[in-house]
């Protein structure tokens, strides 16, 4: 009884077996279709955006044609397997260049540079169209050997590293007046190194030479002068001291002078016979004069006199 329940029990279970493969077989069709639906789905949907990083600007493409429309930053959406985008890069790049030049004066100078530069973010369609992703090879480096070869013929070799701003100023606008008709703009130039002839180098030091030797005599022959100046100077301020002082010593003379002038002169103006002999009297000193005489010419011996006087007496 178990056995035969068993074998029912197995042969409904392969009966059931084969009843779905068969429903797999008869609808092999609809599920594959589903599959297929399913994955086309997910890869249209995928294909309906494009991604535009940041620093860029995407080329919208119709069956290869750039359109006008320019895509943003970020998520656009675009019919998928008919349209894609190219990515431009519009953050700023750099260009570097090595090319020899000859100056106005005929030397042959070889002029490294570098350039920043960045496309307009409005006309990549308009790039990208007459150019590609080309623009370095086909318009940058070659306008920027023009440029700076018709920069550097405006300067002799002297003037290169004398009037080294004024040169890259110029070697500047030349370049971004050939870019912008590409609608590149050119952000700055470096000038970073300038190679000359070994002849002309070592004229070169040799002139730097020559010209440090004339200006330490300069500066010597300055240093003489100033000294020399100093002396003088010296020399001037000495004198004009003594003459000061020898002006200073006759002004004190004559004022000396001149007062004892106005001493004698209010003297001579208050002097009356009475003062005289007041004057006399205070400076006699109580002895009679031993000869006294007048107009008319008679001397007299006044101790003779005295000791006549005192004869008689004694």
């Amino acid at each position: 009884m178990g056995r035969t329940d068993n074998s029912y029990n197995s042969g409904r279970g392969f009966g059931d077996s084969s009843e779905v493969s068969g429903f797999l077989v008869r609808r092999s069709g609809l599920i594959a279709a589903i599959i297929i639906i399913i994955i086309a789905g997910g890869a249209f949907y995928t294909q309906s955006f494009a991604r535009v990083p940041a620093g860029y600007r995407g080329v919208l493409m119709t069956w290869g044609k750039p359109e006008d429309k320019i895509l943003g930053e970020g998520l656009n959406f675009i019919i998928p397997f008919v349209q894609s985008v190219e990515l431009m890069n519009v953050q700023v790049q750099k260009a570097e260049s090595t090319e020899s030049a000859a100056t106005n004066d005929l030397q042959v100078v070889s002029t490294t540079v570098a350039v920043n530069y960045r496309l307009n973010p409005n006309a990549v369609n308009q790039i990208y169209r007459e150019l590609r992703q080309d623009y370095v090879f086909r318009v940058i480096k070659p306008n920027i050997e023009e440029s700076l070869k018709a920069a550097t013929s405006q300067f002799t070799a002297e003037e290169l590293i004398t009037k080294r701003e004024a040169m890259k100023s110029t070697f500047g606008d030349i370049l971004d007046d050939r870019l912008a008709v590409f609608n590149i703009e050119v952000v700055a130039v470096s000038l970073t190194d300038f190679q000359f002839s070994p002849a002309f180098a070592a004229a070169i030091e040799a002139k730097v030479t020559a010209e440090q030797s004339a200006l330490e005599a300069k500066n010597k022959l300055e240093q003489i002068r100033h000294e020399a100046q100093q002396q003088v100077i010296q020399a001037e301020a000495e004198k004009n001291a003594t003459i000061a002082r020898a002006l200073g010593e006759a002004q004190a003379v004559i004022i000396e002078a001149d007062a004892t002038a106005q001493a004698i002169e209010v003297i001579t103006g208050q002097m009356t016979p009475e003062y005289a002999q007041y004057l006399w009297l205070t400076q006699w000193d109580g002895k009679l004069p031993l000869v006294v005489g007048d107009a008319t010419g008679l001397i007299i011996d006044v101790n003779s006199l005295l000791d006549e006087q005192q004869a008689p007496d004694g």
